[in-house]
């Protein structure tokens, strides 16, 4: 039986949680890689950045989808084949975030940037050049995460499957090498466990509650139960960033070489 207990929920507005859309950059030109793991840390919360300049300097990264965008976003068009970014808009979350970078990236043609669509039902979807159009699930479960940081599907489970079925049509066209939980996105935890045999690299920011065990965690990313077959690494940058590499050989120079960058940190 689907749960009522959302609607016990204040109405939460939390759009441009890492995003300062009253401040520029305006254009690609100016988002730099020495703006982002420098000038762009405190504000916009790109620690993160330096992590994946490890990670692309020992291999190469065809096509990276990422959950959430922002500045970073132009950090992996640079150097990736295929950039897939999927931002989730809701009520709570509305589009303003994804429209700004719409234009700031429109340039790219290896880019394919999808508003998932979630408790929006009745708004303006004509500007999105990519969509999907969801039930209200994933906003629910969106804000209990952000309201409560605890686990929604313990109330009712039906955003992980409409989540996994989304992911895996997703996948099903197109072969990710690499995949990143970000930005705004508060359900990473869930969205990491989802992409676990399917994606081979998953990485997640944020993820200091994990590495302190600590319950009040604003992104679920504690809840995650790694497989056997991924090796996890942790990187002490401002946040927490936390990578999952399959266990395969054509993986274990890098798994080695991350962990040694991770003890660097």
């Amino acid at each position: 039986m689907r749960s009522l207990a959302f609607f016990l929920l204040p109405f939460f507005c939390f759009a441009g949680i890492n995003e300062d859309l009253s401040e520029g950059p305006f254009i690609a030109d100016e988002i730099t890689d020495e703006w982002l793991t420098q000038t762009a840390v405190a504000k916009h919360d790109t620690q993160h950045v330096l992590v994946f300049k490890a990670l692309f300097d020992k291999t190469r990264v065809k096509t990276l989808l990422e959950f959430g965008l922002g500045y970073p976003t132009k950090y992996f068009l640079e150097r990736c084949n295929k950039v897939i970014s999927v931002d989730i808009i809701t009520h709570g979350y509305g589009p303003a975030v994804m429209q700004k970078f719409l234009k700031i990236y429109a340039d790219y043609s290896n880019w394919i940037p999808i508003a998932f669509f979630s408790g929006y039902l009745g708004w303006d979807y004509a500007w999105a050049p990519y969509k999907h159009l969801g039930s209200d699930s994933v906003y629910k479960a969106t804000s209990y995460q952000h309201a409560f940081h605890k686990n929604y599907a313990k109330l009712d489970d039906f955003y992980l499957i409409e989540l996994n079925a989304f992911i895996t049509n997703l996948l099903k066209y197109n072969k990710v090498d690499v995949a990143f939980a970000g930005h705004a996105i508060f359900l990473r935890g869930d969205i990491v466990q989802l992409l676990f045999d399917k994606v081979p690299i998953i990485v997640a920011h944020n993820s200091n509650q994990r590495m302190i065990l600590d319950l009040d965690d604003t992104y679920g990313l504690s809840r995650v139960v790694t497989p056997d077959t991924y090796e996890e690494i942790f990187f002490p940058v401002e946040g927490g960033t936390t990578v999952w590499i399959l266990k395969k050989e054509k993986f274990a120079n890098l798994i080695n070489a991350l962990k040694t960058y991770a003890d660097t940190l």
